[in-house]
């Protein structure tokens, strides 16, 4: 949307033509030092298996593999992607005794084989990512908030609600925690799906800013091509959001033609990547069996269940009707993301449980607002 002032000239009817059109643009804020100290307590979580790792070599005379996650398997594979990446940029399957084509692009992991080639060590720029993924999440999900939400302490609070919400749950009869719903999870050795996710979220806001500036409007696209490359179900997400949210403002008399363009933009370049990925799972039979072998079934209760202290408070919000685009994409982010699951524990995708990544995003902000509308 673009605001234009017009000076008429003697009512004449004509506007003025030396009056240039005014934009609205996004006020950046400062990082203050509680904002300061949240990223410092962000990352010092993100340390915490890493730092478990060192002990271990230092004190119990343990031998480090140079992986940092709770699960080593995905952590290994994705030594193998950066060692392959540094002989050939694309990667193949590492695993197997016979050949198999180098099919495979990522950007993270091609520029970490970029690294690996000129002498770095595989582990070492692997963990390079990790400053990378913490600090652009931290402030995609306060750029995030900031639109969504005024007033300094309501901002704090969601801030740290997306960060740092974490609750226990019954996962396979077990008393346990979902990894997925926690941020913090993802930077102990999934750097590459924290970093999507960042994407993915400063695509949104890309997205809003210029559907009230009219300017980048090839920026959310971009982002979300990145997004997609990196963890396809955060192309997926995003563009459902983006189609209801656009939806949801049509309904509301609040999209026109000037916003379709914007919209295109956003779609088409998260989409391309999804398509790679599509003939990838159909011309490569490596990642036809991994497809195969990731298929499981997940409670989805057990999703409900740990996020309940935040859908409740949530739900309060839902009574106001959104006015922005991404006040109407955070309340279609958790409907977007069981859409997502669903369609993941079908023939289509795969690990359904990866939907639901970054879910505590929308709803600590819409906590935040149904507490404020409670009083």
């Amino acid at each position: 949307m673009r605001l234009e002032i017009e000076l008429v000239d003697g009512g004449g009817g004509r506007p003025a033509s030396d009056l240039p059109p005014a934009r609205i643009t996004p006020q950046r804020r400062r990082l203050d030092r509680f904002e300061l100290w949240v990223l410092f307590a962000f990352a010092a979580v993100s340390m915490w298996v890493l730092a478990l790792d060192v002990w271990r070599v230092v004190f119990d005379g343990g031998v480090w593999t140079g992986t940092d996650g709770v699960y080593i398997v995905d952590q290994l594979q994705y030594l193998a992607w950066i060692k392959d990446a540094s002989h050939h940029i694309l990667v193949s399957n590492l695993f197997v005794l016979r050949s198999t084509p180098a099919d495979y692009f990522q950007p993270a992991v091609v520029i970490s084989g970029g690294l690996t080639a000129l002498g770095i060590a595989p582990w070492l720029s692997l963990l390079l990512w990790k400053p990378v993924a913490v600090i652009g999440f931290f402030f995609a999900v306060r750029a995030f908030a900031s639109r969504l939400l005024t007033g300094v302490w309501p901002r704090r609070a969601a801030l740290v609600l997306a960060l740092f919400f974490g609750s226990f749950t019954n996962v396979y009869g077990h008393f346990s925690v979902l990894g997925d719903l926690f941020p913090g999870f993802l930077s102990w050795g999934y750097v590459f799906g924290l970093l999507a996710l960042a994407a993915m979220v400063w695509a949104l806001v890309a997205h809003h800013d210029s559907r009230l500036n009219d300017r980048r409007l090839w920026l959310a696209g971009l982002l979300g091509c990145v997004a997609t490359l990196l963890h396809p179900w955060n192309g997926e997400l995003l563009i459902a959001m983006v189609v209801a949210a656009e939806f949801v403002m049509a309904l509301g008399r609040r999209y026109d033609r000037t916003h379709l363009k914007l919209t295109i933009a956003t779609i088409g370049g998260t989409a391309i990547p999804l398509l790679y990925y599509a003939i990838l799972g159909k011309a490569d039979l490596s990642w036809k069996l991994a497809q195969v072998a990731s298929k499981h079934s997940f409670s989805f209760w057990s999703i409900t269940i740990a996020l309940v202290p935040l859908l409740v408070p949530a739900a309060v919000a839902y009574t106001r009707r959104p006015t922005t685009f991404l006040a109407a994409a955070t309340r279609t982010w958790p409907v977007a993301a069981f859409a997502i699951f669903v369609l993941s524990g079908t023939s289509l995708g795969a690990t359904p449980l990866h939907s639901f990544q970054g879910i505590t995003i929308p709803l600590a902000v819409l906590a935040v607002e149904g507490l404020q509308i409670i009083g």
